[in-house]
């Protein structure tokens, strides 16, 4: 999914790949119990991902130093 969205957005990579990437997964793994679920499921995902990489750039920003 990640290299479908990275052709689809004229090669840029970044982190909105990911989080729509993830998003994509998760609705299509759970589409099969239907539309409903595979919409929540894509919906948390999504935002967990989002979350995941907003730390992940924090984390890199905000390095201590020991």
């Amino acid at each position: 999914m990640e290299s479908g969205m990275v052709a689809a957005r004229d090669g840029q990579d970044d982190w909105v790949n990911n989080v729509v990437a993830s998003l994509g997964t998760s609705a299509l793994f759970r589409a099969a119990n239907g539309p409903r679920s595979a919409a929540v499921a894509g919906a948390v995902v999504g935002v967990l991902a989002g979350a995941a990489l907003a730390a992940k750039q924090a984390a890199k920003r905000y390095q201590f130093a020991l």
